[in-house]
């Protein structure tokens, strides 16, 4: 709310006054006259004499109250004295007060409908609008706050001061203010007022009133997703806005907003029926072509692009399957279930990362020649070789490329125990969404299944090749939320065959209980979770961590046991009082075991449940922060900050900023810092500012952490200031702290390009090669600390992530929050206790795809008319460039030069041999020969050079030439392309191609269903195939074909020469043409 200033020029100015302390004594007077003229004058100069008014205010007050007169009747100074005591204080700036004054004065003196008027008035209106709001968010009994009188307290508080208005004359006068703004059209302004007060009756009205006006509606879904803070508050307004949106007379305008109202309430079976009513849009014999139908695919990908698998998966069951008698709607039909459970969103993701990956095998030629120089030790050489093969993952996540591994299969090897386990694991990540060949990829590695279920053939030890592998398979079905619903199932239920015959084993349970969280995440099946508790009642400390962290993954987002959840309807009440009684056993079971793992399972376990829950979580938070085990503390935290995920809560953040510089364990003042990334991602520029303090902290843990949620909010933006920011902690003196460094800058670099971004906020052209080479040089230098060096070897990795096609995205095109990415990147940070979990950042990266899918979900090629034209110069956005292999040169002989002093010596002796009468002239022939020689070959050799000059001088004249052509400042991109998000605010559609897309309105960026302008013309279409079935991949079988045998080739004719042979060539030539007879003969036959 705004605030003024005394002595504005909008106040009335005095007429002459000089003084008031004449009016002032008057008030004494007995005479109601004489002080009802005092008032008078007073009014008219207080907007200038005010501080001399301001002594007589007890006066005036007095007066104010005074609501009858000595004969009985009303008092006509009362509301004079409160109109006067009011501007007073206005000018002290004390607006409640001001406003209570202002209200006894009645509308005769102040009228909040002519807010226009003076600043007075505008001020007051404020004020009552602020008081209202925090009425009506306060608490059935508000607790008191009296340490700021003049401004509003925090979440909802009521002053003393404002609770002292009379709430009938406020709530009239906001009445009267919405109603005006109806009135006058100004619907949005009434729809803020009645949202911060908390009137879904109010919001209901002002939507009536507008006619359902659909850009009204859009706002209003903003508002309640961006601005209210109540997620009971915003559920009830959603459910207003989906009423009304009903209404709307353009369906197909209205549906979008109202499946993203329906999936914002978590209402999967609404949400199906809006789908089913596009997709069946089409009348009989119609072609499938229709827009309604296009657009309910194109909503289809929307669902996928928000990575609530569950939700999805229910809509998709609440969908008809086919209609008897219609092929189209049919056909329809079974495309929207291919999209959303069929695993065509993964293809797209798979075969786009398998073609367009960018990698370069050099860094990791060179990481892997620098390990090998500068290993020292067992135990270093162990944890950077883990490293180094956790970044040969990252760079080729997605992409199916592990040839680099294949060819060093000897280097590979080198890692034992869970190093072999983390090693087989990242097989996981490089296949990821791979589903069609998962088992048979890891197939090698996989654990044999004894024969009638017999746990004893199981050995107890080793196993880490075969927990890795169960570990990889699910990372391959869980990496991507749009695999295959029914190879998901497939691979779950193996995943738990494994997980109940393996109990003996730790690792392989590890393994297995991993695998089962991501495979089974958001189904909240009641037997799972039953199977996963049995796994950590064994009380072993390895499998008991991770079978907590799986419980939390497969009830992720459903707040069980909370008293408000969010479980599915599908679930019977047994059921989910089982779930609530299940969580209740893992806070108990926290309490009493005595392995620390296991309680770090269980606490990030529960804060995985209540992603999303915002105040439903308040209860369990507040029981962990407040438990003695520091390690509950640290998942307190993580609790928190993923029930308020991208919700910019100020609530949380002050909780959380309070814990960072209060709590006594570092680790748990870390995870709080981390915390901050993931509420605020959503405005990540708010992050820097947050801490900014923080990294100047004497806490090494809270530096490290303070890189980090710098890395995480600005990932991939290239921002200049944060890179500024993390540079001098590069330097740092704590090893780990520079690793936080090196990894956060690895993220914000993510994907930019040499050149330098088109920003203002953009990093310089040079900073992204300079910091690669400093990558380069930390993992070389032998003096670096082996942190550090991990920081450098994973910072390799992560900056070209995906084959430089991927970045780390919590946000959706929509606004939703990523359920998948939350849940990878809050257990990828937990690798600063289990290195293991450095796999899980794969569900976090998302693949920058555009394409551009037709009718039958084929992408035209740009031949065929569809291209994205990009108004920015083509480096801005370019990949980097790739490594070149440094050529060695060979040294060349340098031949021997003799001295002339030589020279004379030599002719000097042959002169005196020839007197003594010697035959030295050979000698001197020869001498002289070679002399001419070496002078020949030192001419050619010189000729030589200057002809390498010429050449290479052509070739940098030719070189100057191209350099001097100026870029264009536009560029077209072929479908699909890499468009990252910052290059899409530059990206535009070509409208006047054959192709456009259903919404031209929207940015192009991610999956764009296209109708066909010319639908009779000639195609030219791609298909989308999994890499197993592409050429460059391993081939497939050849279609059916007829062949038909080629004509016998006709015996060669020898061509006779006019010149007689030699004798010699003549017994050649007769050999050759035995030979060539004896391969004649042969075809012939």
């Amino acid at each position: 709310m705004l605030s003024v200033m005394s002595g504005g020029s909008s106040l009335p100015a005095s007429s002459g006054v000089a003084t008031a302390s004449g009016w002032i004594a008057l008030l004494q007077e007995e005479d109601p006259a004489l002080r009802k003229l005092a008032l008078e004058k007073l009014l008219e100069c207080v907007d200038v004499l005010w501080s001399e008014v301001a002594e007589a205010l007890p006066d005036l007050e007095a007066m104010a109250e005074e609501k009858t007169s000595e004969d009985g009747s009303a008092s006509d100074l009362a509301p004079l004295a409160a109109a006067v005591a009011s501007r007073v204080f206005f000018h002290l700036q004390e607006p409640t007060q001001a406003l209570r004054l202002a209200l006894e004065a009645g509308p005769q003196h102040f009228d909040p409908m002519d807010i226009n008027s003076s600043a007075y008035v505008e001020r007051l209106v404020a004020a009552a609008l602020d008081a209202y709001v925090a009425a009506k968010n306060a608490p059935e009994a508000p607790e008191k706050v009296a340490k700021d009188d003049d401004k509003m307290a925090v979440d909802g508080e009521v002053t003393e001061q404002q609770q002292q208005l009379p709430m009938d004359q406020l709530q009239a006068m906001i009445d009267r203010l919405l109603e005006t703004s109806c009135q006058a059209g100004n619907y949005s302004h009434a729809l803020g007022m009645a949202l911060e007060a908390r009137q879904v009756e109010k919001v209901k009205q002002i939507l009536e009133q507008s006619g359902n006006d659909l850009e009204l509606l859009q706002h209003a879904i903003h508002l309640a997703v961006n601005v209210v803070q109540s997620k009971a508050f915003r559920n009830k307004t959603l459910l207003v806005v989906a009423d009304s949106l009903k209404s709307v007379t353009d369906t197909s305008a209205a549906a979008p907003q109202l499946i993203r109202v329906y999936q914002l309430l978590h209402q999967p079976t609404s949400a199906s029926s809006v789908l089913t009513a596009l997709l069946t849009s089409p009348a009989e014999g119609e072609d499938i072509a229709s827009p309604a139908s296009l657009l309910g695919l194109q909503l289809c990908f929307d669902l996928m692009d928000s990575g609530d698998q569950a939700f999805v998966t229910a809509v998709a069951q609440d969908m008809p399957k086919m209609q008897e008698g219609n092929d189209a709607i049919t056909k329809c039909l079974e495309q929207a279930q291919k999209i959303l459970i069929g695993g065509f969103s993964a293809e797209l993701a798979l075969s786009f990362l398998h073609k367009q990956s960018h990698a370069d095998r050099l860094i990791l030629e060179n990481l892997k020649r620098a390990l090998e120089e500068r290993s020292s030790g067992s135990s270093r050489n162990s944890v950077l070789h883990g490293a180094a093969v956790v970044t040969h993952a990252y760079l080729y996540a997605g992409t199916t490329n592990d040839s680099f591994l294949r060819d060093y299969l000897d280097w590979m090897k080198k890692a034992s125990n869970w190093a072999k386990f983390s090693a087989t694991a990242s097989l996981g990540v490089v296949h990821a969404a791979h589903i069609t060949e998962a088992m048979h990829l890891l197939q090698p590695y996989l654990p044999k299944t004894p024969e009638g279920a017999d746990t004893s053939a199981v050995s107890p030890t080793g196993g880490y090749a075969e927990g890795g592998s169960l570990y990889a398979l699910g990372l391959i079905h869980g990496s991507n939320v749009g695999s295959s619903a029914e190879k998901r199932h497939e691979t779950t239920e193996y995943l738990r065959n494994h997980l109940r015959i393996s109990q003996a084993n730790e690792v392989i349970s590890h393994g297995a209980a991993l695998g089962v969280g991501l495979t089974a995440m958001g189904t909240a099946d009641l037997a799972i979770v039953q199977e996963l508790k049995q796994v950590l009642d064994t009380d072993s400390a390895v499998a008991g961590e991770a079978a907590g962290m799986a419980i939390g993954m497969v009830l992720v987002g459903t707040g069980a046991g909370n008293t408000v959840n969010s479980l599915p309807d599908s679930l019977s009440g047994v059921a989910k009082e089982e779930l609530s009684e299940v969580v209740a056993e893992l806070k108990n079971y926290a309490r009493v075991t005595q392995h620390e793992k296991i309680i770090r399972g269980i606490a990030m376990g529960l804060a995985l449940m209540n992603f999303g829950q915002e105040e439903n979580a308040d209860t369990i938070i507040e029981e962990m922060r407040s438990d003695r085990d520091p390690v509950m503390r640290y998942g307190a935290q993580y609790a928190l900050a993923l029930a308020y995920c991208g919700t910019g809560s100020n609530k949380a953040i002050r909780i959380l900023l309070h814990t960072a510089v209060s709590d006594v364990s570092d680790d748990v003042r870390m995870a709080a810092v981390l915390g901050l990334a993931f509420v605020l991602f959503k405005t990540p520029e708010r992050v820097p500012d947050l801490v900014k303090l923080l990294l100047e902290s004497f806490n090494p843990n809270v530096r490290y952490a303070s890189c980090m949620a710098v890395g995480i909010a600005m990932a991939g933006t290239g921002d200049a200031e944060s890179i500024a920011m993390l540079e001098p902690m590069l330097e740092d003196m704590t090893d780990y702290v520079r690793q936080g460094a090196l990894m956060g800058t690895a993220m914000i670099y993510m994907q930019q390009s040499d050149a330098g971004g088109s920003s203002d906020r953009a990093v310089s052209r040079g900073k992204l090669r300079a910091f690669r080479e400093k990558l380069s040089n930390i993992t070389s230098e032998k003096h670096q600390s082996m942190l550090t060096k991990m920081g450098a070897i994973l910072s390799t990795g992560i900056i070209d992530a995906g084959g430089r096609n991927c970045t780390i995205g919590l946000n959706s095109r929509n606004g939703f929050t990523k359920m998948s990415s939350a849940v990878g990147l809050a257990m990828w940070l937990q690798h600063w206790h289990w290195y293991p979990m450095m796999h899980m950042l794969s569900l976090a990266l998302t693949p920058t795809l555009t394409i551009g899918l037709n009718k039958d979900l084929k992408y035209p090629k740009a031949s065929s008319g569809f291209e994205i034209v990009c108004n920015s110069k083509p480096s801005t956005f370019a990949y980097p460039k790739k490594l070149e292999e440094k050529k060695e040169e060979k040294k060349k002989r340098v031949e021997t030069v003799t001295l002339s002093t030589t020279a004379k010596e030599k002719a000097r002796l042959a002169r005196k041999r020839a007197k003594e009468g010697g035959d030295v002239e050979p000698e001197k022939d020869g001498g002289d020969k070679m002399e001419n020689s070496d002078e020949i070959k030192k001419e050619s050799t010189d000729g030589d050079a200057m002809d390498v000059d010429k050449e290479k001088g052509g070739e940098e004249m030719e070189k100057k030439k191209k350099k001097r052509e100026p870029e264009p400042t536009s560029f077209r991109m072929g479908n699909p392309a890499r468009i990252t998000k910052a290059q899409s605010d530059f990206c535009v559609f070509d409208l006047s191609q054959r192709y456009r897309p259903i919404r031209p309105n929207e940015s192009p960026f991610g999956v764009i269903v296209l109708t066909d302008s010319t639908p009779g013309e000639e195609e030219d279409l791609g298909a989308v195939m999994a890499p197993s079935l592409e050429p460059d991949g391993e081939l497939a079988p050849p279609e059916p074909f007829e062949w038909t045998p080629p004509p016998p080739p006709q015996p060669p004719t020898v061509v006779e020469k006019k010149e007689e042979p030699k004798p010699e060539d003549k017994e050649e030539s007769v050999e050759k043409d035995e030979k060539v007879d004896e391969d004649v003969k042969p075809m012939e036959e």
